[in-house]
């Protein structure tokens, strides 16, 4: 599989990356053994790429994964703390947690804070910080939004940006796929590294998988792709399309197209802790519970982990 140079960062990473994010307690809470095995397989495929956060709850798969693993791994995390000291703990634990002497990407976790890199200017100030002692190689920024793109194509301290976008501009909050694009175009000629995130919108674009997956990657404002994946079947599925190569019948037939949707159960309270939490403005609070939007969810799970009282559930 191809790998690329993500911008001037130095980082190095192959076409298709591992998302972990379906792995994580707030989507299909997989056992660390079975999300380790996972991981590992996609790496022996040729993989050399791992995307995680602070909030999945996935350090301890990406761990067991690495164990004994000799060849070189990029793994790139986030942390969604608000300010200095919080971001402080997210990067010490990253690096306790997986068993890393230095992280690869951390990036301000924006997903659809608007301008971001003022918002979080602390947290920014402090991977900054981490990178000048060389427990951090790239500082990144991870958003929902065009403009912030556009500010990180322009600021000094990003070396890679982790973006929404796909075919079809599903969960991108101010603008369409020709925009974002546009941002992105910016971004890589101020040497900004980019790889996509939500190529297949979160699972909602999913019965064109292999045209929308194909579209991300084949886009040069991109330089690589990070996809969440649940099954062996789905690491062979998604290599096939990273390679350019037809996918066989028994691989397509291997990985069936399923959906999976968000519910409010009834005792919801109504307390608006959703509303706030959720990144794709997808939920609103109705005259009897909340109510998601099924056009705006991405079925990232962010809502579900916030609620205090367990009324939501992705099934």
């Amino acid at each position: 599989m191809q790998s690329k140079p993500l911008g001037d960062s130095g980082i190095v990473v192959t076409e298709l990356g591992f998302g972990t994010l379906g792995l994580a307690p707030m989507q299909a809470n997989v056992l660390v053994e079975e999300g380790a095995a996972l991981i590992r397989y996609a790496l022996e495929q040729g993989l050399n790429f791992i995307d995680t956060a602070a909030m999945y709850g996935t350090y301890p798969h990406v761990r067991a994964a690495l164990a004994d693993w000799d060849e070189p791994v990029v793994v790139a995390t986030k942390t969604h703390a608000a300010d200095y000291a919080g971001a402080q703990e997210h990067v010490e634990a990253a690096l306790e947690e997986m068993n890393l002497d230095q992280l690869d990407i951390v990036h301000v976790h924006g997903h659809r804070i608007p301008d971001a890199l003022e918002a979080r200017a602390d947290v920014l100030r402090c991977l900054v910080d981490y990178k000048a002692k060389g427990l951090i190689r790239a500082v990144g920024v991870s958003t929902h939004r065009v403009s912030v793109v556009r500010q990180a194509a322009r600021h000094p301290d990003i070396d890679v940006i982790h973006p929404l976008i796909n075919r079809t501009g599903i969960g991108i909050i101010d603008g369409s796929p020709t925009e974002m694009l546009a941002a992105l175009a910016e971004a890589k000629a101020n040497g900004k590294g980019v790889y996509a995130m939500k190529a297949l919108g979160g699972g909602n674009l999913l019965a064109d998988r292999e045209i929308n997956l194909r579209w991300v990657l084949d886009r040069p404002e991109v330089d690589a792709a990070v996809v969440g994946i649940l099954r062996r079947a789905e690491v062979d599925f998604n290599l096939y399309v990273a390679r350019r190569q037809p996918v066989p019948e028994a691989v397509r037939q291997a990985t069936p197209v399923g959906s999976k949707r968000m519910i409010v159960l009834h005792f919801c309270k109504r307390c608006g802790t959703c509303v706030e939490h959720c990144p794709n403005e997808a939920i609103s609070l109705g005259p009897e519970r909340a109510q998601i939007d099924p056009a705006k969810c991405l079925l990232c799970g962010y809502c579900a982990p916030v609620c205090p009282e367990f009324a939501l559930r992705m099934i």
